[in-house]
């Protein structure tokens, strides 16, 4: 994969952060814009393909969730239901009755494969060696995820194109294989793993081009930002997570589990003060009881999700962002 085609990478948000107008949006002023689909079926997938295509983007990448090793027990389940009925109650929300399962993992891989980015990418694990096999047929360049040297050495043993080497500061969810596992600072990691010869894609914190000069630097070959887009007015963000970014200050996020069963960074909330819920369902059945409670209830039980530069985000334009954050970098390798 020609990294140096990419003045950077727009990061895959999930939950329709990420629009066709954003991935588009960015791939035509030169970055890789990036389709968060964790939560998209099949048919989503293609849709939202077209839409990137149809709003002029040409290459971009798919990103998916690999799937968890094990559901909840029924013991675990009823114990995180139990422990989320005052958060329900205190947001005036409901319980319902059912959740609705996420998308299976085969039916997401197989419309990926048919709308044939230019890259596939994902997190939380390692992708089976028939699954790159069919990507490789089809010319789809492959991206995995690491948080510590191992994972990275893992996925480069794999024969991946490029690794995400994600530092704790990266906003969302911890990309790594273990849902428990500790985060790491992106420089750390970054020093960790720069003997590795597979290409190094830094992300976590990232919010302007002095920051990408920086870890370019320091062995990436390029950075990957996502919530330094969250404030453009293409992008699929709420009002009020938009409010919450703009207000944003130095120390406004906070790391979780108890949304999804996964540690992910936020703007801090309910979720992360003595109101969330002490029992914990693992991922993704924890996301699954959370989400009609973060999906009807007011800011304080959303799940916004921000890395910890939020408070240096801009409201711009995508295609005027990645330009501005192109200059900043060039500026930046020049004076350092």
């Amino acid at each position: 994969m020609a990294f140096q085609d990419y003045s950077l990478i727009q990061a895959p948000m999930a939950g329709g952060l990420s629009t066709a107008d954003v991935v588009a949006g960015a791939s035509r002023a030169g970055a890789l814009g990036s389709v968060g689909a964790g939560y998209l079926s099949g048919d989503a997938i293609m849709a939202a393909a077209e839409g990137v295509r149809a709003a002029g983007g040409d290459a971009f990448a798919i990103n998916l969730f690999i799937p968890a090793e094990r559901d909840a027990t029924d013991a675990e389940w009823r114990a995180a239901l139990k422990a989320l009925s005052p958060c329900y109650r205190q947001a005036g929300v409901p319980v319902p009755d059912d959740f609705p399962p996420l998308p299976d993992f085969r039916e997401q891989f197989e419309a990926m494969l048919e709308a044939r980015p230019a890259v596939f990418s994902w997190t939380f694990g390692r992708l089976p060696k028939s699954m790159m096999a069919a990507c490789r047929a089809r010319g789809i360049a492959l991206v995995g995820t690491a948080t510590h040297r191992d994972e990275a050495l893992a996925l480069a043993g794999d024969g991946v194109d490029g690794i995400v080497l994600q530092g704790e500061e990266a906003g969302g969810h911890r990309g790594g294989t273990d849902p428990q596992g500790e985060g790491q600072p992106l420089d750390a990691l970054l020093s960790a793993c720069r003997d590795i010869a597979t290409p190094l894609i830094a992300a976590g914190g990232l919010m302007d081009g002095a920051d990408v000069a920086r870890v370019m630097a320091a062995g990436a070959a390029t950075g990957q930002l996502g919530t330094a887009f969250l404030r453009c007015p293409e992008a699929g963000t709420a009002e009020g997570w938009r409010q919450a970014l703009a207000d944003a200050g130095p120390d406004a996020t906070a790391v979780t589990r108890a949304v999804s069963g996964r540690w992910a960074r936020g703007i801090a909330n309910a979720w992360m003060d003595g109101r969330a819920p002490t029992e914990v369902a693992p991922y993704p059945d924890q996301h699954r009881l959370t989400s009609p409670l973060r999906k009807a209830a007011g800011v304080e039980w959303k799940s916004l999700w921000a890395g910890t530069g939020a408070h240096r985000s801009r409201a711009l334009p995508v295609e005027e962002l990645v330009q501005v954050i192109e200059e900043e970098r060039r500026a930046a390798s020049k004076s350092g």
